[in-house]
């Protein structure tokens, strides 16, 4: 009997559901889970989840100590330099996020506003590119964020539509204020650099999902109710 290939998949320990919950949840389940979940059956291998701070994780994947990361990995031009990446499965924009009493039509709004961003993100590279002159709040988790936002303590939060979506289905008290302008983006599998064939074995398996119709019921299945 030959034993399957187990990878080491990184998760974000600050879950972005829908991609994914927390892991130690009990209940650990997501877009990104059945998603995984599928690619590996059809490729029969197995996963072995390590869960993470955001802020080390990519690096982890650097040096080795994971096969792969599957958490809501925006792809960059900076990471594709040290990484390897899947072809993208998920594609979205940053959004603000306020109360159900504000209004933002432009971004000409967001001058004087205190913005709330988790670090070593995107969105957190995003704010402080367009809005220097802004007061920034920094979270580590999401859950923080949004707490923040709730409480008063910034005036509105920058996040990934997807993310947001899912926050929002439990809180009617926020809301989207507005899709950012020029800040589409995509979600990949992100590998460890040269890992070509790992790769391929995951672009070629994400087509077949696509084709026999799995990836469309995955997506149904966890965005159906989620505008982003």
């Amino acid at each position: 009997m030959v034993n399957k290939r187990i990878l080491k998949v990184g998760l974000d320990s600050a879950a972005p559901f829908p991609m994914h919950s927390d892991y130690n949840s009990g209940n650990f389940e997501g877009f990104e889970v059945d998603l995984l979940q599928a690619i590996i059956s059809h490729l029969d291998l197995e996963v072995q989840y390590e869960v993470s701070l955001w802020s080390t994780i990519l690096e982890k994947l650097f040096k080795g100590e994971l096969d792969l990361i599957c958490s809501a990995v925006t792809v960059t031009s900076s990471r594709e330099h040290i990484l390897e990446f899947s072809n993208p499965y998920l594609y979205f924009r940053l959004c603000a996020v306020v109360g159900q009493e504000d209004d933002l039509l432009t971004v000409q709004h967001f001058k004087g506003k205190t913005i709330g961003v988790r670090e070593a993100t995107e969105a957190e590279k995003y704010v402080r590119a367009k809005f220097p002159a802004n007061n920034i709040v920094y979270a580590v988790t999401n859950k923080e964020l949004y707490r923040k936002l709730q409480a008063g303590k910034i005036d509105l939060l920058i996040d990934d539509s997807p993310i947001a979506g899912g926050f929002l289905q439990n809180n009617k008290k926020l809301k989207i204020g507005m899709f950012l302008p020029k800040t589409d983006s995509s979600y990949a599998i992100a590998m460890k650099k040269g890992d070509v064939a790992l790769r391929n074995q995951f672009n070629e398996t994400l087509s077949l999902l696509k084709e026999n119709g799995t990836y469309q019921q995955i997506y149904k299945k966890w965005f159906s109710e989620i505008q982003f």
